[in-house]
């Protein structure tokens, strides 16, 4: 029986260091910059260090790795209640209890300063916290000295402090969801202690029998486990201006990639050798063949789980999220637009003995050419002799009968090509289909016969579709890029609003990037940047960015504002080694000549090679991403101004 429970203390004493680490590893990753989650990392690191030494003490054969290893845990030991104290100060300081939070800071130093005496103490040797004892099986290794009772008192008020601060914070709390996780707080915050303090120190194990002990050690490894992943749910994301149903999915995503693979390998590791006895093999070939099947099957599990638990995420959403979820696979993209013109173009000249032809389509630079057949060198030619912006104005202008059949007349004779206009139902012009043959030689090749006309026709067709499809897709991310920065501060604002204390109320208010206009204050701001009302007497004015420069500036806020926005343009510079052609280049040098160099609209589309309505849209996509840059500034303006880093 005892040996059965030391292998269930050792499994979960590795799943304790496996979900532990997973969560730190994560909560570093994701909102490092928060107190809190700074805090917590302390705490989470001192139940690592504890139970690493667990998992290895259980091993230890020679009596000085037994008396090294249970000194060096210790310093997971005394990590836990300075986190305490550290904890319940970001916690009062993330509550705005300002006051009380300074005053309690000194403490947070003091309290690491005395985990550090204790610890050295301890790893030098001496025997005034621990020393060694009578060792007795897996569980007494070492005796409780003389100030060890002084760290028993530390780490009661250290999680006392803890307590004290979620409560206080919780009154404070506006919203139910913030209190609900402070609730799930206060059940859960004592998971590091129970998890990491000697209490085999304070109880002598005589007192009890062995098989008990180890029994009541699996049973705090679950609570541990439980404990510990609820209450970093709790706080890891304060500050974190994201909604509540994306940090879930986050979460449980980790939790699964994480925790869940990584303790399911412990337990088949920890199975193989009664396995391996049972069926008369050798342990290393069981474990060759687990890998390779853990390995296929467990991603396969993953994937299979998350839609069932993205469904218990998004229970009022759910609809929405799979329609979003399936979205990529229904898409029309590029890819497959271009793809389907090369397709149609291919079973159009061929039948026709056409050698060369090409497809003219709208993109984000205007027409040019999306798919080709043939000889690249003619359609080159082609294009030199006849530039694509001077056969759009003539192939629009061709009269529209969508109930005109094909035949050699709807082709445009241009050079030694012939173009075939194509448009969308209601009759706006799309772009054209090119074949390198005159009419009377399509007539001659047997093109027009009834089959054959039926063909071009219903391929013609398919290509329109396909553009029409393309074009209103494009409207459509046009208009959700448009969207995105309301988007984004509307998710914000409910988000600040759930973390919300009755001092902040003032400051959310107050705050111009979670208006929904915000972007438009910033496009009037560029507008006038060199003078005028909307730069002089905007709302933008009251930015921190701006407070913060406006001593720089010589106390001018409307030199401030242009620095601001200056430093948001400069922001979006890309780097040298980027391609001069990119999107990136192209939005940078839109901003930097139209607002900047005070350059007209028509220099600017002139240098950048592109028509003056293609030149707005370019705009409005580059003043978002201005206003973008100044959402970040303000983010982390926020945070060093909070203590949220």
């Amino acid at each position: 029986m005892v040996t059965l429970l030391e292998r269930i203390n050792e499994v979960l004493f590795a799943a304790v260091l496996i979900v532990s680490f997973s969560l730190l590893a994560y909560i570093v990753l994701q909102n490092w910059r928060s107190d809190i989650v700074r805090a917590l990392g302390v705490l989470l690191a001192g139940v690592i260090i504890a139970y690493s030494g667990d998992l290895l003490l259980a091993r230890a054969q020679r009596p000085e790795t037994v008396e090294f290893l249970g000194r060096a845990q210790w310093l997971g030991i005394v990590l836990v209640p300075a986190g305490y104290i550290h904890f319940a100060n970001a916690l009062l300081a993330f509550g705005n209890a300002n006051t009380l939070a300074q005053r309690w800071r000194r403490s947070v130093y003091l309290a690491y300063l005395g985990s550090i005496i204790i610890f050295l103490l301890v790893a030098l040797g001496t025997n005034l916290v621990i020393h060694t004892g009578m060792p007795s099986g897996p569980v007494a290794q070492f005796q409780a000295g003389p100030l060890f009772w002084f760290y028993v008192v530390f780490f009661v008020v250290a999680a006392a402090t803890a307590l004290i601060a979620i409560l206080t914070v919780r009154r404070s709390a506006l919203t139910p969801s913030q209190r609900r996780r402070l609730s799930y707080l206060s059940a859960t915050f004592a998971a590091p202690g129970i998890g990491v303090f000697p209490f085999l120190l304070v109880a002598s194990p005589s007192a009890a029998p062995i098989s008990l002990i180890l029994a009541l050690q699996a049973i705090a490894s679950v609570i541990v486990i439980v404990m510990v992943t609820i209450m970093t749910y709790s706080v890891a994301f304060q500050g974190m201006l994201i909604p509540e149903r994306l940090i879930k999915q986050d979460f449980v995503r980790w939790w699964l990639y994480g925790p869940f693979v990584g303790i399911t390998t412990i337990l088949f590791i920890q199975a193989v050798p009664v396995i391996a006895q049972q069926l008369g093999l050798p342990p290393e070939t069981l474990i060759t063949f687990g890998v390779m099947v853990m390995t296929v099957l467990m991603p396969i599990f993953v994937t299979q789980a998350k839609p069932y638990l993205d469904a218990l995420i998004y229970r009022q959403d759910h609809s929405e999220i799979d329609y979003l979820r399936n979205l990529p696979r229904n898409m029309f993209t590029r890819a497959d637009l271009r793809a389907l013109l090369e397709n149609s173009l291919v079973a159009i000249c061929n039948p026709l003995g056409v050698k060369t032809g090409f497809v003219i389509a709208p993109g984000e630079d205007g027409f040019s050419i999306k798919a080709l057949w043939g000889s690249r060198r003619e359609v080159r030619r082609f294009v030199t002799e006849h530039p694509i912006a001077n056969l759009i104005p003539q192939l629009d202008a061709m009269p529209y009968d969508a109930s005109a059949s094909l035949d050699s007349g709807s082709f445009v004779v241009i050079g030694s090509f012939c173009l075939l206009p194509l448009r969308s139902p209601d009759g706006v012009f799309l772009g054209a289909i090119g074949l390198e043959a005159t009419p009377e030689q399509l007539q001659r090749n047997g093109g027009m016969s009834t089959e054959m006309r039926r063909m071009v026709t219903g391929l013609a067709h398919q290509i329109e579709l396909a553009l029409t499809t393309a074009q209103m897709q494009r409207q459509i991310f046009d208009a959700l890029r448009g969207l995105a920065p309301e988007m984004q501060s509307l998710q914000q604002l409910s988000s600040r609003l759930e973390q919300a204390t009755p001092s902040t109320l003032n400051a959310i208010e107050d705050d111009i990037v979670l208006h929904p206009d915000f972007p438009q204050l910033v496009k009037d701001a560029l507008t006038q940047f060199w003078g005028g009302p909307k730069l002089a007497d905007s709302p933008l004015l009251g930015l921190r960015s701006v407070r913060r420069v406006l001593a720089e500036q010589g106390g001018s806020p409307t030199k401030a504002l242009q620095a601001v926005l200056r430093q948001a343009i400069a922001n979006l510079r890309p780097d040298d080694q980027i391609d001069p052609s990119a999107q990136e280049w192209l939005l940078y040098n839109l901003l930097e000549g139209r607002f900047l160099r005070r350059q007209t609209v028509r220099d600017v589309a002139h240098r950048l090679a592109m028509s003056e309505s293609d030149f707005y849209r370019k705009q409005r996509i580059a003043i978002e991403e201005v206003a973008r840059q100044i959402l970040l500034m303000e983010e982390h303006e926020y945070e060093n101004s909070t203590g949220r880093r």
